[in-house]
């Protein structure tokens, strides 16, 4: 790894890079990043607060307690090493920071070889004459910085939000909308996306609005219409261009007026999304025009399955994007990864050998462009031979140390170990990656059946209730209401489920709702003959692709028969990341007792994975368990050599 790093406490900074602890990158905001960066280089010198905001917000004017709040953070996330960052009041700020020798900390992961580091005693000499000269050059530099050859680096885009207008009941609309406000600017400072202060949102209405966003370099507007009759409360919000004052996107919400913080929530989540992704757009090398940057919104949202959920609709937005913009390397990384998405469901055949080599052209296109692009990674991770764990996991990690930020390759990751069985080391990347981006519905339903499956039942409560709030509606809220419910026994809750339409998973047909609701019907009352007709119902809801293998497995050893568990189990291919981990949850226990388990699972790819690796599955170390795991591993993966 090219560059200095510095040690902060347990920390290992890699400056303008990312935070390790350990070898494990650390989840932090882009802004504390740079911030903890520019204190580490001065190397215990005191940065006042003029030079920070210059060098965290150049050219641009953002309230009083910016700083404040980022060093807040900072010191919360340090911890116990929260003493090494100092406030020199009235002056500015310190941090006890030390370089790290280069050659000091391998940069490989801990099996790779490693390079002895050349003795401390001789490099002291260099090191000091080296960090003279260094003082010295990065003086002048820093005096004479505004008149320097090169180009200045990409601008971040400046996001301003509008008060919003209001119709109806003037009082009632006037309220609902303040407190919209709030709560987007909480959503956005939460999220790490910093937009210009309400007094300068004023300032971008009425006959002076564009020399006021000229001013202040404003690029997005976000702005609505609140309107309430005193029943219900309707809200139109858009994005706009500031400069080319086009539309870039708009939404509708509605909601009673009785339940006005709900909808507040769920608006402020999405208005988030959208100026998240809208900076995504205009803040690199390459800043996208207000068609291209609509697009490019639109191709995550059907990606997140906001709106137009589908790999399709992605894929032809994302391909806007390239055609607009060949440069831009989200564009590619956009295509790849909804290629790679499709790969999942389809057949092999030679139009999933044309999208799945479209992917790997596209994944590495996007990161010849961008090397720090972890959606790269993950398309790549996604379009990998679907058993070889080993080498998803190799492609994961690699995204992770690029592009620390990015919040998938996190769940990803999560998702990785879970389906894997080792659901207690899953259960950190999905609270990081809940940490990174608390506004993805993807990530945020792993995260809740991850707690409910390792007995963190509130936590798993709270995490569905955010997701209620949030994306009342949305696919995920639905499966994490009914597969926590599952997980945790609540048998009573997943029958009230089931029997209500608007609520109830949305891939459910009729006949995956009667297997299901005559599964635990029959588990509860305990009747023989209930559960015999359950049976039939299960294999043939199989039989006709209304459940897919893994529920089927489920019920099935739920219901007691574990030879057609173990049937089903032939068919089964843990090939959707999406899915929960059928085969490591608590209602196919009894599966992972028999005999037959540990031959299933050398099939589908775990035994290599586990020897491998040296992590074995949680199940593993649990009472009771009939037979070694790493003896029976061994004998299956014999037999297949034999």
């Amino acid at each position: 790894m090219g560059g200095r790093e510095y040690r902060v406490g347990r920390f290992t900074l890699q400056p303008f890079r990312q935070l390790l602890e350990g070898e494990s990158p650390v989840s932090i905001g882009r802004k504390a990043l740079e911030i903890l960066s520019v204190l580490a280089k001065a190397e215990g010198a005191l940065v006042t607060k003029d030079e920070l905001m210059t060098a965290v917000w150049p050219n641009l004017v953002v309230e009083d307690n910016a700083l404040q709040v980022q060093n807040a953070a900072l010191r919360k996330l340090l911890g116990a090493d929260a003493e090494l960052l100092s406030t020199v009041h009235g002056f500015g700020y310190r941090l006890a920071a030390m370089p790290v020798t280069p050659g000091a900390r391998p940069a490989e992961p801990p099996e790779a070889a490693s390079i002895q580091a050349p003795s401390h005693h001789h490099l002291v000499p260099i090191a000091l004459t080296a960090l003279c000269a260094a003082c010295l050059v990065a003086a002048g530099l820093w005096l004479f910085r505004d008149h320097l050859p090169w180009p200045a680096g990409p601008r971040e885009a400046r996001v301003a939000v509008l008060p919003f207008d209001t119709q109806g009941q003037a009082g009632a609309a006037r309220g609902f909308a303040d407190g919209l406000l709030d709560e987007i600017l909480g959503e956005l400072s939460d999220n790490q996306i910093q937009a210009v202060s309400r007094t300068e949102s004023r300032a971008l209405r009425g006959a002076a609005a564009g020399a006021a966003i000229d001013r202040l370099g404003v690029d997005l507007l976000l702005d609505g219409t609140v309107r309430t009759d005193g029943k219900t409360i309707d809200v139109h919000l858009f994005l706009d261009d500031a400069r080319e004052r086009v539309s870039i996107w708009s939404d509708e919400f509605h909601g009673p007026a009785d339940m006005a913080q709900a909808l507040q929530a769920q608006v402020a989540t999405q208005a988030a999304n959208v100026v998240h992704w809208g900076k995504t757009g205009r803040s690199g090398k390459v800043r996208l025009d207000a068609a291209t940057l609509a697009a490019f919104i639109a191709g995550r949202e059907s990606t997140t399955g906001i709106r137009n959920s589908s790999d399709g609709s992605a894929l032809a937005y994302y391909r806007k994007v390239v055609a607009a913009a060949p440069d831009f390397s989200w564009g590619h990384s956009g295509v790849a990864v909804s290629d790679a998405f499709a790969l999942m469901g389809m057949p092999e055949s030679p139009l999933k050998q044309q999208r799945r080599a479209e992917t790997r052209t596209e994944a590495t296109r996007a990161l010849e462009l961008e090397p720090y692009n972890g959606e790269a990674y993950l398309a790549l991770e996604l379009a990998w031979p679907p058993l070889d764990w080993k080498g998803r996991e190799t492609l994961l990690i690699k995204g992770i140390t690029a592009d620390p930020a990015f919040e998938p390759a996190a769940m990803m990751e999560g998702r990785l170990l879970w389906v894997v069985g080792r659901g207690r080391d899953a259960l950190p990347w999905f609270r990081r990656a809940h940490d990174i981006d608390p506004l993805h519905n993807g990530e945020t339903w792993s995260l809740a059946l991850s707690l409910a499956a390792q007995g963190r039942v509130p936590e798993s409560q709270a995490t569905v209730a955010q997701m209620q709030a949030h994306w009342p509606n949305h696919v995920s809220t639905r499966d994490a209401r009914f597969w926590t419910s599952i997980v945790t026994g609540a048998a009573g809750n997943a029958l009230a489920l089931l029997a209500d339409p608007s609520i109830r998973p949305r891939a459910m047909d009729q006949k995956s709702v009667e297997a299901w609701s005559s599964t635990l019907k029959a588990i509860s009352s305990d009747d023989a003959a209930a559960k015999a007709v359950a049976m039939v119902q299960v294999e043939e809801a199989a039989t006709a692709g209304s459940i897919n293998r893994g529920e089927a497995l489920t019920l099935l050893a739920m219901l007691g028969d574990l030879d057609d568990a173990f049937a089903q189990a032939q068919l089964y291919r843990p090939a959707n990341p999406y899915s929960p981990p059928y085969l490591f949850l608590a209602p196919t226990t009894a599966m992972r007792a028999d005999p037959r388990f540990m031959p299933l699972a050398r099939k589908l790819g775990f035994v290599s994975y586990w020897q491998a690796t040296g992590n074995w599955p949680d199940f593993c170390s649990e009472p009771g368990l009939p037979y070694d795991c790493q003896v029976e591993a061994s004998k299956a993966a014999k037999y297949v050599r034999n």
